[in-house]
This record gives structure tokens, sequence and C-alpha cells, in this order.
């Protein structure tokens, strides 16, 4: 499977919810990705090549997730707890962790019990749980740098009333990686459309993702990896989800959902640039493990949210939503020992 890197020049941030002066995402959803990689098809080649992205398993992403020199992080599986964490700090630290290193990630996917030593604060960076003890100014050596993924800062910005000319100050929060850190995330691809995929991702990192692009903020350079090993079959009792998941009415209906471990999130939002709302769509969130009673794996669907007829005057095209998912499969229990 194909996987590509974003490499930022700049800081970025992605709403976290409906208010676009909340808080930053430290990672980029699936169909925030998608949206934006269609949008700049349409810009780059225009709107026939963009419409091949919009056919249903065209282009199907995984949302985009830390790295961290060359170690890549992974959502952490719902349904995954260390049973026997003794210290109540570390069950605290644990709780808040979201992403695993891949490496730890696939041993308890298969099934694999995890080393003791893994359970310890010395393995948790900016939310990541890592396979890699943390260089800290501890135990660094005089060449060596604190290890950080990234950080959050506050930035204040200044808005004007129209009528009024009075002045009001908002804070904004903005994500900062460290220089050998960023995102990255995976993509299937039908191999017709692959080529022109990539030069709109490169075209898409000098353009900026997220707010604030006029000003340079989410600019980033890609770096592909063509063969990026995981775990990859099509039957299984359980697969975990590595996008945004909104099934279709027969893939919902194979969810067993007593047997699943799996949370909801509400997806909406403003259309950039627009006082156009995007309709809500209820999507199954990253990390979710869900047993498919045919054990076969699902895809997902692609949602039209706005229709460009409805709003002669402010849209030229039909606006859409990826519910699309890439999915790995699980054969380890809850707790990667069974």
């Amino acid at each position: 499977m194909k996987a590509y890197k974003l490499k930022f020049h700049s800081s970025f941030h992605i709403d976290a919810g409906t208010s676009v002066d909340g808080p930053s995402e430290t990672f980029i959803r699936s169909d925030t990705l998608f949206s934006a990689i269609v949008s700049a098809t349409k810009k780059f080649y225009g709107n026939e090549i963009a419409e091949k992205f919009i056919e249903e398993g065209s282009l199907i992403l995984s949302s985009a997730f830390p790295y961290y020199k060359e170690e890549y992080f992974l959502p952490k599986p719902l349904n995954f707890f260390p049973s026997d964490l003794q210290e109540y700090e570390m069950i605290k630290v644990f709780k808040k962790a979201k992403f695993i290193s891949k490496d730890l990630l696939l041993n308890i996917l298969a099934g694999k019990e995890i080393e003791s030593k893994y359970f310890s604060k010395d393995y948790m960076l900016n939310e990541c749980w890592r396979i890699i003890q943390n260089i800290t100014n501890k135990n660094k050596k005089d060449d060596e740098e604190e290890d950080k993924i990234f950080e959050k800062q506050e930035v204040p910005h200044i808005v004007m009333d129209r009528i009024t000319n009075q002045t009001q100050i908002f804070y904004k929060s903005e994500v900062y990686f460290n220089k050998n850190a960023g995102l990255y995330f995976l993509a299937e691809i039908k191999d017709e459309l692959i080529q022109k995929f990539e030069t709109v991702l490169r075209f898409l990192g000098d353009e900026g993702i997220g707010a604030d692009r006029t000003i340079g903020k989410g600019m980033f350079e890609v770096e592909i990896i063509n063969d990026f090993p995981l775990l990859t079959f099509d039957k299984a009792d359980y697969f975990y989800s590595l996008s945004l998941y909104s099934p279709s009415k027969e893939e919902f209906n194979e969810i067993n959902p007593h047997n699943s471990y799996y949370d909801f999130i509400i997806r909406g939002g403003w259309i950039s640039n627009k006082t156009l709302n995007r309709k809500n769509l209820r999507m199954f969130v990253e990390g979710s493990v869900l047993n498919i009673t045919s054990k076969k794996l699902s895809k997902g669907r692609i949602h039209k949210v706005l229709e460009a007829k409805d709003y002669p005057n402010e849209l030229s095209f039909d606006i859409y939503r990826s519910g699309q998912a890439l999915f790995l499969p699980v054969n380890g229990g809850s707790n990667g020992k069974n």
C-alpha cells in the first residue's frame, strides 16, 4: 500500500469542531483530506478529473496521522486497554493516548503480548505511544535534542466589525511540527489516477491545507513511500478503521454492534470562503473495531452534502464528503494478549 508523508513548512489549523476560532486537530481526518484533494483537483485539472476521484472506490484515504523520524503512528484501537496497569497516573496517561506506534499496533492486532517495559511514561510523547524510549533533558547526550513531535500555540487574531469598525481580539490554536515530524496517510487509488493524484497532492502542498492558507499556513512538501507494509487481507471477524467511516445501508446491517468497539463523530462545518453549512453526518471514528458478520472488508460511501442547484449564486459544483474507509484485519483480543 502507498503512503504519503507531509512535511509542513508552516503551522496549520484544522477545526476540531464547528467553530472557526476553536481548537485545532493535531491530525487531518480522512474526509477533510479527501475534500481538500478534490477541491485542488478542480483548480488544477478541472471538473472532469475531479469527478473521477469522486466515483466510489476510485480514491480511498486514511486520515493523516503523526510520524516522528522513522516511527509511524496509527489510531489507538477502541477495544484496546492494558488490563495490568497498576499505577493510577499511568492509567490516566494511557487514556489520553490517541496514537500507537505501527510496530506496537501490528502486534496488538495479531494478538501478541506487549512487553511490560512499554507501559511507561518514558514511551509516551505528545499523546503517542512509542516503541522507542523518549530522549529527555535527563537522559539526552550533548549532541541530542529532546524529543518532541509537535506543539500547540495560541495565536492572537483581530476581527473588525464592518459597521462600527470596532476591533476584537480572539485566539486560534495552531499546530507546529518538529523538523523531524509531520503527518502521513495511506491511499488506495485506481492505477490510472495515481499520477494525477500525486500531482494534485504536490499542488495542494503549495496551496496549503486548513485555515489561513492565504498567509502561508498549512503548506507542506510530499514524500512518497511506495511500499508501506501493513496487515492486509479481505476476510476477518473484526476490522480496524484507519479512516472516518460511513457505511452503506447494506454494510451497516452487517455490523454486529454488540461485539464491536466504536465511537461516533458528527461531521459538518462551513464551506471555505462561503456562508454555507454542510449537512451533518454521523460517522464511525478512526480506531473503531467492527465485527462484520459477512467477514468481508467494507468500503463505505461518499455523500453529497450540498447541491449546486440549490445555491446557484454561491456554488458552481456539488459538495461531497467521503465516508470511505481503509481497514486492517484484527486477530487479537481487547488487551493484546488473547
